[in-house]
């Protein structure tokens, strides 16, 4: 199967967040524990579910739904209330807690499969019709039995996952953690195979400003399609009891 360029109709980006996360393609957002990782896409679901003005640039969002997948945070008693504080609307994010099946005995639960169960995503997507944004933090969680640190392993998992965010047109980011690797480019401490970064359309590092203990930085580490030279900082502070991203 082939096609001649000439025949294919050229079309631009279509931006979730301009210039940062793309509708349609798959992003990383990569750092070390504790430094707000979570805290932006809580931040994110918020903006995308009340259609607030997005970071930076402050245009509108165009409304629409998130779906989580979350193996560190616990939904009740830490991701309902970052929400909360963000003043997103809940009613339009909902979070993947397990796969059911049956068998003779009843009822099994067991956590969600990249590698084999993309098609039970995909239903839920398709039959919702208004994700905008799907979140997996982390992404090395929901892996299976795949070898994080295999190139052709990873690619083949994450090839069918940016193929669903390019047919539905929606958005995807994966949650990823730093190894403890002491190489310069930040783009080789991203955890696990470089192939995670090759399939990202971007990917971004969240760090410590080493200048202000009070701020966080969100830095381009890569970006093929858009600006990779534009970064910026945002705080965490406490409010209402519940811990909040200000962007």
């Amino acid at each position: 199967i082939y096609r001649c360029f000439i025949d294919i109709p050229t079309k631009p980006i279509d931006w979730l967040w301009p210039h940062y996360i793309a509708k349609g393609k798959l992003s990383i957002i990569a750092g070390n524990p504790g430094l707000g990782k979570s805290q932006i896409t809580a931040s994110l679901a918020a903006i995308i579910s009340t259609g607030g003005l997005w970071p930076v640039e402050q245009t509108a969002c165009n409304p629409g739904q998130v779906i989580f997948l979350s193996a560190e945070d616990n939904p009740e008693d830490t991701i309902k209330p970052r929400l909360q504080a963000a003043n997103a609307d809940l009613t339009k994010i909902f979070i993947l807690d397990d796969l059911e099946s049956h068998d003779k005995e009843g009822r099994l639960h067991r956590p969600f499969n990249l590698k084999t169960d993309l098609k039970q995503l995909e239903y839920w997507i398709k039959t919702n019709g208004k994700i905008s944004l799907v979140v997996i933090d982390p992404i090395s969680a929901y892996l299976g039995m795949i070898d994080s640190h295999k190139n052709s392993e990873v690619r083949s998992l994450l090839s069918p996952l940016s193929k669903l965010a390019a047919q539905y047109n929606i958005a995807i980011i994966g949650i990823s953690h730093l190894n403890k690797s002491a190489h310069t480019d930040p783009l080789m401490r991203v955890s696990g195979s470089l192939a995670f970064v090759a399939a990202a359309r971007a990917t971004y590092l969240v760090a410590m400003d080493p200048h202000n203990e009070d701020r966080r930085l969100f830095l381009p580490m890569k970006n093929n399609i858009g600006n990779d030279k534009t970064g910026f900082a945002f705080s965490i502070v406490l409010c209402l009891k519940s811990i909040v991203c200000i962007i």
